[in-house]
């Protein structure tokens, strides 16, 4: 089964670290590029005001007949100057840059008359290529020339302001302050460098904890599917090794635990045989006929109860390799034996369904869960069908049900519903704990339920 990168401990923590990295970043760049473009401004309007000021005292210092044409001579950049008998700006503004550049100016002037405004216009760029041209040779090197190529409009901010000279003239001036300065491009390229390390960093960081993990779950997923000497790889941090290292011990345990179990219930079936088959001898020689087959049918219990104590026991311990089988098959072949036998079951698994399992333990389940369906159901169906990425063998009877109260005691041990025991019929109630066991030693579950009006359920459901 693919995983989801995102589900996995180490894609969530790559993935919340890289972003809390560009969170964390975007804010900053947020807070620079304000601070940065405010401290420009400031400059740029200090700048203003300081070139008017200068140009002011030059005025003064000169002939008020002469006034108008110092101002015209004068080349400032991004600046023009203008000397007339009435202000360009009459009301300027009180707040914006007009506002901030007027302040200035009568900072420097005191008792000056300012008045300033601003607006925002869009004006060519100027874009220069360079372009070497071709020179005949011997030449040192070549020369370069600019031309203006096409260029793209941009937004400026215009300040017009207007500064009493003296009672007959003023000092008009038009300033263009510089427009939204471009994105750092080198800050912006040493962020995403930023990302791309603390991404690659935390993606080791967290393989050497996922890692661990991944393989400290698979071991628990093998335990569970009844392997034998299953070992978790101890690596990795101080806690995922203790981790590791109490599940190899805990599995120790539960393996010697359950070879006991299984040696002991082996070894009591089968020397429960021998005084079994003492007893059956025994029962062949009475005479009185009656008796004789109650003994008897007592003996065929008692072996019966072996043979499925056993089974039990055996169940998900079998040494048998794991195969791709096809289920379908098993299915068909399993019902055609059951119906030799006079068991009323059928197959409906036309498509091939292939499975990894022991064919043999999956049979014995198949069986227990058939046989169950025609003896206390009237007959059963078995399917054989893909299911969510699953593989699912159901049977379906329409027998009378079991209490719903009853239906999660079906699987324990020695336990028959109350049809059952009303309907006197034999067994020991092991036929679904045996079915239940070797699912979950497939790494599976064993289903069961009701139908709706009436009938049961019961589906194995395997890995796909």
């Amino acid at each position: 089964m693919k995983l989801n990168p995102l589900n996995t401990l180490t894609g969530r923590l790559v993935l919340v670290t890289v972003l809390a990295v560009i969170i964390s970043y975007a804010i900053a760049f947020a807070l620079y590029a304000n601070e940065r473009g405010a401290a420009l401004r400031r400059a740029a309007e200090t700048s203003v005001a300081e070139r008017v000021v200068f140009t002011q005292e030059r005025l003064l210092e000169a002939a008020p007949d002469r006034r108008e044409s110092v101002a015209a001579s004068i080349r400032d950049f991004s600046m023009r100057y203008q000397v007339s008998g009435s202000p360009e700006v009459v009301q300027g503004a009180l707040t914006g840059p007009g506002g901030r550049v007027a302040r200035a100016i009568a900072e420097r002037l005191p008792g000056a008359e300012v008045h300033a405004n601003a607006r925002t216009v869009e004006t060519p760029a100027r874009r220069w290529r360079m372009r070497t041209q071709e020179f005949a040779e011997g030449e040192p090197r070549p020369m370069r020339r600019f031309e203006a190529d096409e260029p793209p409009m941009v937004r400026h901010t215009e300040v017009t302001l207007s500064l009493r000279l003296d009672d007959h003239s003023w000092l008009n001036a038009r300033a263009r302050l510089p427009g939204p300065r471009p994105a750092p491009l080198g800050v912006l390229a040493a962020a995403l460098v930023s990302v791309i390390i603390v991404g690659v960093g935390a993606a080791l960081v967290s393989r050497q904890i996922g890692r661990p993990l991944a393989d400290l779950a698979n071991a628990a997923q093998a335990l569970g599917a009844g392997e034998a000497n299953v070992v978790a790889p101890v690596s990795g941090p101080e806690d995922v090794r203790r981790a590791s290292t109490a599940f190899n011990a805990m599995a120790e345990r539960l393996g010697r635990q359950l070879n006991r179990q299984r040696q002991m219930l082996w070894a009591l079936s089968h020397d429960l045989r021998t005084p079994i088959t003492a007893i059956r001898l025994r029962a062949e020689l009475v005479d009185d006929e009656a008796a004789r087959q109650r003994l008897l049918a007592s003996v065929e219990e008692m072996e019966q109860l072996t043979e499925q104590a056993l089974a039990l026991a055996r169940a998900g311990a079998s040494d048998e390799a794991r195969v791709k089988v096809d289920l379908a098959e098993i299915a068909r072949t399993l019902c055609g034996e059951l119906q030799d036998m006079g068991v009323d079951v059928r197959a409906d698994a036309n498509e091939p369904v292939i499975a990894e399992c022991r064919p043999s333990e999956i049979a014995r389940a198949l069986r227990n869960l058939a046989e169950n369906a025609a003896k206390y159901g009237g007959g059963g169906v078995m399917g054989v069908y893909r299911e969510a990425g699953e593989v699912v063998v159901e049977v379906l009877d329409q027998g009378p049900g079991v209490p719903p109260e009853q239906l999660a005691k079906l699987t324990d041990p020695f336990f028959r519903a109350d049809e059952a025991r009303s309907s006197g019929a034999n067994g020991a109630g092991l036929g679904l704990a045996i079915a239940q066991a070797i699912a979950e030693a497939h790494a599976g579950r064993l289903e069961l339920a009701n139908r709706a009006p009436h009938g049961f359920t019961a589906r194995l459901v395997l890995p796909g």
